[in-house]
């Protein structure tokens, strides 16, 4: 194990499968550790979007990919798929680092999201219990009121 990362900082080492048969697990882990830091850093500055994981791809995908090239100078080809291994691990990862402490860092808005979700259902559900007390079998005397409180209901929204 201790070997395989020397091998993987030696310089201009130009390993291949048979000399190096361990290079994927070392760029598989370097990627992991690059999606860890790189969710820490999108979560803690507050990023929003489809930007932010594009850019983790980017970083996760390509210095690695550089670093074999140039700095191991690898045999490229010898491999199955040096190039993308663990990709997807360290993006699911990358995301996962990345939405939890972002919402650990934004309790106040993950409350007011609770609490409209809890609004909205308490809503639905108050509605369906109307509406059964409006079905046919009771819409003797008080039609026009349970027609007036759907139309209430149907113009006024949470959203």
């Amino acid at each position: 194990m201790i070997s395989d990362w020397k091998k993987f900082i030696s310089f201009q080492s130009r390993p291949n499968y048979n000399t190096f048969p361990g290079l994927p697990d070392c760029i598989t882990t370097v990627r992991l550790i690059l999606g860890l830091i790189y969710g820490l850093s999108l979560a803690y500055r507050s990023m929003h979007g489809g930007v932010g994981v594009i850019f983790g791809l980017n970083v996760i995908t390509f210095v690695p990919i550089f670093y074999i090239n140039s700095f191991l100078s690898a045999d490229v080809d010898s491999y199955k798929s040096l190039n993308f291994v663990g990709v997807a691990n360290a993006m699911g990862l990358m995301l996962l680092v990345w939405i939890y402490f972002f919402t650990l860092t934004h309790e106040e808005e993950e409350a007011a999201f609770a609490a409209s979700i809890k609004t909205v259902v308490e809503q639905i559900v108050t509605s369906s219990s109307e509406d059964a007390l409006c079905s046919k079998s009771n819409l003797n005397h008080k039609e026009n009121e349970c027609y007036n409180r759907v139309d209430v209901m149907s113009t006024t929204s949470p959203f």
